[in-house]
């Protein structure tokens, strides 16, 4: 899923047919697990879904290796929350618990 966007984005409708099924199937994945009301799992399922994906190609963009890392780590711990996994809570500053309610606040 990672590697592929970009190509998929300019091939035709069957490969982007075969990568909207398996990103489907990865959504509908997380949206078992999700902690939520129903009505709300599929749009967290697919928010996670796209910031892994996304996180993991714009972190293999960038030059910095320290930055990527942070990236990457930073998506995780978003994912998590979002997707109810993790307690909020043990945050370690008050930015990063202030970072974590704006980005759930704009997919809830």
């Amino acid at each position: 899923m990672v590697a592929l966007p970009t190509d998929v984005m300019r091939s035709g409708g069957d490969t982007r047919r075969a990568f909207e099924e398996v990103f489907a199937a990865m959504v509908g994945l997380l949206e078992r697990s999700v902690a939520d009301e129903k009505q709300h799992r599929r749009a967290k399922a697919q928010a996670v879904a796209a910031l892994c994906v996304g996180g993991m190609v714009v972190a293999r963009a960038i030059e910095d290796r320290f930055v990527a890392d942070e990236l990457r780590d930073a998506c995780v711990s978003i994912a998590l929350q979002l997707g109810g996994w993790v307690d909020t809570s043990a945050l370690e500053n008050e930015a990063d618990e202030q970072l974590a309610e704006e980005c759930l606040a704009g997919v809830g």
